[in-house]
């Protein structure tokens, strides 16, 4: 086989596999031979994730196109066109994005084709088909969910035939495919607790997101989504498939302890019970991406270059990229804990007793998010890393999809009552019910990345953004343009 390359979709194709850039070569007669090696595939799937062009774009986007931050002024990479939905299709975020989202793809679909005949063990095979048809769900319902239509792409790209011409899928069949994915995901899968890695809970997290988009966004006319059946359809399997994590296992558990949720000083922390997946990033990793400088993001950049929270925690200076919104802490209720514990507007030069050295100043000196502090860092090294799926999440996925039930106010109320707050009121409507759990996960998974998606599956950019915090959306409120480069390589 001849070596080639060629870009399409920002990528260079090198043999069988889309890489950054050029690699050892290998055919299909000299690799995925044995488990180790496909082990190693599957491995190679995971690490586009840890890519900066990925890791970046994943923060920027929805952590400034929503009401809880704003960015830097003269940040880079176009980043302040997404706090007025101002953006166009040179957006380097959302360049970066696409092109990484699809390298991501063309490995996972690799990894799928390369294990349906295998002489190795079978349960392994199954187990690393199924962690590829994750990952291909994974980056399919990103990619939808931020662009609308899209390529769908569900074979790995060998052949010069396959590069040129690649049509936008609907966006029906986009979620077709990402459902029919994650159900062979959720057969082939054990439930298995590896940091980084996607299970069957992992599976079946997602899936339950999938639903309940489908379902909030058909209920509430969300625009693009006229052609799902049903909401109460959709309510239903989102119930279902939320109940399958919080009812029928017990590896991933609602972690008690607020604090600990985000804590990654020991390696037991960073695995902790709550979470399901997540991109694994370790300080002693060599290079950015192996570790992480998320911390810094958030941490303004007037900060000490050392000190410490009230609390004790060690941290250090940040350049402040992800400035917070006021109005978004003013929302939350006084005795919050999420707010109070979350949120830091004092630093100490000393960890018991020592004069206090930083409050916010205004303008870009604000309250900063504490969920991403690392306190043994190593320079600019932590271990720190976004949250993608969680137990609190899907816990209220599950209340949302219930609805007032029993069950659904059990499950918002567990959130509730670990951030200090009481029961949410009894006797509400489905609508009034749903609206009250869509405002517990914006104060429950603030700056995880979450925001954006829930207010365009809610159909509340407009009334959220513009309404309530004076923001000017020029155009892509619910969907982003596909970067202008693809169209022009792929012609």
């Amino acid at each position: 086989m001849k070596k080639i390359y060629i870009v399409i979709f920002g990528l260079v194709l090198a043999s069988c596999s889309l890489e950054p850039e050029p690699t050892t070569f290998l055919s299909d007669s000299n690799f995925y031979n044995t488990a180790e090696e496909a082990n190693s595939a599957i491995l190679h799937s995971y690490q586009t994730m840890t890519l900066l062009d990925y890791l970046r774009p994943y923060m920027n986007i929805p952590t400034t196109a929503s009401e809880e931050t704003f960015p830097k002024e003269g940040e880079g990479l176009n980043i302040d066109q997404f706090d007025n939905f101002n953006i166009d299709d040179r957006n380097q975020n959302l360049e970066q994005f696409f092109r990484l989202s699809y390298i991501g793809l063309n490995r996972a679909n690799t990894v799928i084709e390369k294990t349906e005949e295998v002489t190795y063990d079978a349960d392994l095979a199954n187990k690393y088909q199924g962690e590829g048809l994750f990952l291909r769900s994974w980056h399919h319902f990103m990619l939808v969910r931020l662009f609308g239509e899209i390529p769908l792409k569900t074979s790995a790209v060998d052949e010069l035939s396959e590069v040129f011409g690649a049509q936008n899928s609907s966006i029906e069949t986009i979620y077709n495919s990402i459902i029919s994915d994650l159900n062979r995901a959720i057969d082939l899968l054990p439930i298995e607790k590896v940091g980084g890695r996607a299970d069957k809970v992992a599976a079946q997290a997602l899936l339950s997101k999938v639903y309940i988009t489908m379902a909030s966004a058909k209920s509430t006319g969300s625009p693009s989504y006229e052609w799902v059946s049903g909401a109460d359809t959709y309510y239903n399997l989102a119930s279902q498939t939320a109940s399958e994590v919080i009812n029928n296992q017990s590896v991933y558990t609602f972690d008690p302890d607020l604090l600990h949720i985000y804590d990654v000083s020991t390696a037991d922390a960073f695995n902790g019970p709550e979470h399901i997946f997540f991109i694994p990033q370790d300080r002693s990793g060599q290079d950015e991406g192996e570790f992480s400088k998320l911390s810094k993001f958030f941490i303004p950049a007037n900060a000490p270059s050392s000190s410490f929270l009230p609390d004790g925690t060690a941290t250090h200076g940040g350049f402040g990229v992800y400035v917070t919104e006021l109005p978004f802490l003013s929302s939350f209720n006084s005795n919050d804990r999420r707010k109070n514990e979350l949120v830091i507007d004092e630093l100490y030069d000393a960890a018991a007793g020592g004069s206090l050295v930083w409050t916010p100043s205004g303008g870009e000196s604000q309250p900063f998010s504490r969920k991403y502090i690392d306190p043994n860092y190593e320079g600019d090294k932590t271990s720190t890393h976004p949250y993608l799926l969680r137990y609190s999440d899907i816990l209220l996925i599950y209340a949302e999809a219930e609805g007032p039930t029993v069950e659904g106010y059990n499950a918002v109320n567990q959130i509730r009552n670990r951030a200090g707050l009481v029961d949410l009121q009894p006797g509400l409507s489905a609508a009034d019910f749903r609206e009250k759990i869509i405002e517990e996960r914006s104060f429950e998974l603030a700056f995880e990345g979450h925001r954006l998606y829930d207010l365009r599956r809610t159909n509340k950019i407009q009334s959220v953004l513009t309404g309530i915090y004076g923001k000017t959306i020029t155009n892509s409120a619910y969907f982003f343009p596909i970067p202008a480069i693809e169209g022009e390589l792929n012609n």
